[in-house]
């Protein structure tokens, strides 16, 4: 009978043992998958930044078409 109720105990023990270390593993890999959708979020594509460069593009083609008229209109009323 005591050994019977020791090893009752030494198995519930392995199996609490278990489910701590399962439990443990699934939360680490939880928390790798975090960093890596965090990582790969990074580098996503990002519609921002390619419209402040048109931005920017366009208004340089209009500071030129400004900066041409100028320059002729000098040039004829020299």
């Amino acid at each position: 009978m005591g050994k019977t109720r020791n090893f009752e105990k030494k198995l519930e023990g392995k199996l609490k043992k278990e489910k701590r270390e399962q439990e443990k593993k699934r939360k680490e890999d939880e928390k790798r998958e975090e960093e890596l959708t965090k990582f790969w979020a990074i580098g996503a594509k990002d519609e921002s930044k390619k419209n402040e460069k048109e931005v920017k593009r366009q208004e340089k083609i209009q500071n030129k078409q400004k900066n041409k008229e100028l320059f002729l209109k000098e040039m004829e009323n020299s």
